[in-house]
């Protein structure tokens, strides 16, 4: 029980200060950044509009929480669906407090920073293309009462709002609680779930499963959607892992889990058609798990692309 405690309490202590910071910055981003900044720096051909969709996080860190909203109104307002959902997959994974947090949960190996960031964006850049070649129809539903609920907590007002700074930081005062307590509590579940595998499954049965290419990648990429931790605290609850599960496999975690998680995937239905979003729940599954299958298969190639010291 006092191992359980621990390894508990050790990934809660070292993430919170991270989620704290993340959303913060989110909120602040949400609430003083206008979408048609984003749409103004988005370019609108293919190649150059996937890349830069997937590099704007670097300055726009958003959490996934709050991209399924802002990808509507970019959508709406006229940026290529493909482009749009490329923002949406990489700004929670390609920015610099997710790289930071990596980088602290991963002390003793650094290079997992670059296995995330450099497989997070190849991932969004084949996905950005694939949706390109299959979407052919308008992908948002029509109803607008779907629309507007889209936005679950992240359309949380300030009480007797009026326009000015001071109503938009209370607004983002508020945006920031949601989060924060929305979070805690998925950070919560995701640390008891990891501390409990710890100390319960016997360290052989934990290396033979986390050493197969398959079963370790599909079921950290399971565990990814369930647990549904924020990007900024992903890093903590997989950290543990490192000793017993291999390098793909837990940067499959990373990649996948703020791209689709059980909040993520029920947010994507209210806003594009059912058929649409089932698409893109498979193209998403499937490219991560080739990309960090690759990784299993190609450790050298990885090794060099990643910085791993020889």
């Amino acid at each position: 029980m006092q191992d359980f405690n621990t390894i508990f309490l050790s990934i809660v202590i070292e993430a919170l200060p991270l989620v704290l910071l993340g959303v913060f910055v989110s909120s602040f981003i949400h609430s003083f950044v206008p979408p048609e900044w984003i749409q103004r720096a988005l370019p609108k051909q293919r190649l150059t509009g996937i890349v830069a969709a997937c590099l704007l996080g670097l300055f726009i860190p958003l959490c996934e929480c709050g991209m399924v909203p802002i990808i509507r109104r970019l959508i709406s307002k006229g940026v290529p669906p493909y482009i749009a959902i490329a923002f949406m997959l990489s700004a929670p994974i390609i920015n610099p407090l997710v790289a930071w947090s990596t980088y602290l949960a991963f002390s003793g190996f650094p290079p997992m920073v670059f296995y995330r960031l450099i497989g997070a964006f190849i991932a969004v850049v084949i996905i950005g293309f694939l949706v390109s070649a299959t979407q052919r129809r308008p992908v948002l539903c029509a109803s607008e009462a779907a629309a507007a609920n889209c936005c679950g907590h992240h359309a949380h007002k300030a009480p007797n709002s009026t326009p000015g700074f001071m109503n938009t930081l209370r607004e983002m005062l508020y945006h920031a609680c949601d989060d924060f307590f929305a979070m805690g509590r998925f950070l919560l579940l995701g640390s008891f779930l990891a501390a409990l595998i710890q100390v319960t499954i016997p360290r052989l049965t934990l290396l033979s499963f986390g050493q197969d290419s398959v079963y370790s990648i599909g079921g950290m990429m399971l565990f990814a959607f369930l647990i549904s931790v924020c990007s900024q605290a992903d890093a903590f609850i997989a950290a543990p892992f490192l000793e017993h599960f291999s390098t793909a496999s837990l940067a499959a975690f990373l990649i996948f889990g703020p791209m689709l998680d059980i909040k993520n995937t029920l947010m994507l239905f209210t806003i594009f058609k059912p058929l649409f979003t089932l698409k893109l729940i498979l193209i998403i599954t499937a490219t991560v798990f080739a990309v960090s299958l690759s990784m299993a298969y190609f450790p050298q190639l990885w090794e060099v692309i990643c910085f791993v010291p020889a």
